[in-house]
């Protein structure tokens, strides 16, 4: 496990960094042509009425989607679909936080689960940019596993892992639960791998870890907003889509006013405070193993479950730094503190529904609908406490 002296050179994975007044911009864009579209209707329509609450809080105008050129020359706050290349970045003429909320990363591959896990030894393949420190920081704060960008260095992994129990297979590009699936033997695990396309894995690599059952997943995280920041724990739930899979289901998020050091101050019970504290290191050692991130939105997956030997384990699963399901939360968070100054601790949640549900009152409708890609859904957010 890395000590804290060994982290505590990297003062911001640790801890916010919010704009100084006075900040000001033309206004919150959308940033699009940076990646592929959203493949479904749901998600677009979450993410206009995200980007309208955000104006709201900052009282800035909603301005017009910008691609990277009307970006470049724009001073608007930019609110990605995905973690930026740091290439794609500069295009768009950012270059410090004042004019981000989401991520900035010098390699596609350093915004997914990929940077989970190390290697499976010293001779895997791996892509150009790839930093080994990565799974020496993160010590224990992740789970046993591996990423591999090879079918052979799978396979290694693979058989590896299933000495000390069922393996978890993961598209490091997957979200919402999906793209996953779980292995308890070398013939499935086999089976399993030649599903994967060379070219493929080579770009993106795939993960495999150990398998935990009975599993809590809790989000941790930290935002900062303009002149704003807030941290917060929360727990995820699931439920079921129209396929019969479990997918997302919402997050329940407690949030406090600071960075990761007033969330860590919160007299919590153990197994929060560790799942902060794993979550912290991550962000700690991902600063130091690619120290040209530039972070405004930080949210971590951090799992508790048991593993084949019947022990209790908490690690980090993956990073999110761009706006994503939990955001809605977020946002109804920085409204409550906009709205009471003198609060400084509220529960907000997003809740997804794979039906058409009336939202309690209070709450914020981002869809209601039938999306031709996942069928009738329903998506909102609310304070409760």
């Amino acid at each position: 496990m890395p000590s804290t002296l060994e982290l505590r050179h990297v003062p911001t994975a640790l801890s916010c960094s919010p704009i100084p007044l006075p900040w000001r911009t033309s206004g919150v864009a959308s940033l699009v042509g940076h990646a592929r579209p959203a493949d479904n209707v749901h998600d677009r329509a979450s993410r206009a009425t995200l980007l309208t609450r955000i104006a709201a809080v900052l009282d800035q105008p909603l301005l017009d989607p910008m691609d990277v050129e009307q970006a470049s020359l724009a001073t608007a706050l930019l609110v990605p679909g995905e973690a930026l290349e740091a290439r794609v970045a500069a295009a768009a003429g950012i270059t410090d936080r004042h004019g981000l909320l989401g991520g900035v990363v010098p390699a596609p591959f350093v915004a997914t689960k990929a940077i989970s896990h190390g290697l499976v030894d010293d001779r895997a393949a791996c892509p150009a940019g790839w930093s080994f420190a990565m799974s020496r920081l993160l010590g224990d704060a992740a789970l046993p596993g591996y990423t591999a960008f090879t079918h052979t260095d799978a396979a290694t992994a693979g058989r590896l892992l299933l000495v000390r129990g069922p393996v978890r297979i993961k598209d490091v590009c997957g979200k919402a639960g999906l793209g996953q699936r779980v292995v308890r033997s070398t013939e499935q695990l086999d089976a399993a791998l030649a599903l994967e396309d060379a070219a493929d894995l080579a770009e993106h690599g795939i993960v495999l870890e150990e398998n935990l059952t009975d599993v809590v997943t809790y989000s941790v995280g930290t935002v900062e907003l303009g002149h704003q920041c807030v941290s917060y724990w929360g727990t995820q739930t699931l439920t079921t889509d129209h396929k019969g899979r479990e997918v997302y289901g919402g997050t329940d998020l407690h949030v406090v006013r600071g960075g990761f050091a007033e969330l860590a101050a919160l007299d919590l019970p153990g197994r929060l405070s560790q799942a902060i504290r794993c979550a912290a290191i991550f962000d700690a050692a991902a600063h130091a193993a690619y120290p040209d991130i530039l972070l405004t939105r930080r949210n971590y997956d951090v799992i508790e479950g048991t593993d084949a030997a019947g022990n209790r384990r908490i690690g980090v699963l993956e990073q999110s730094w761009r706006v994503g399901g939990a955001s809605g939360a977020e946002l109804s968070a920085f409204e409550a503190f906009r709205a009471e100054p003198g609060t400084t601790q509220v529960r907000c949640s997003t809740v997804e529904v794979y039906d058409l549900v009336t939202p309690p009152v209070g709450a914020v409708t981002y869809y209601q609908g039938v999306d031709p890609v996942v069928g009738a859904m329903t998506k909102y957010a609310m304070r409760y406490a």
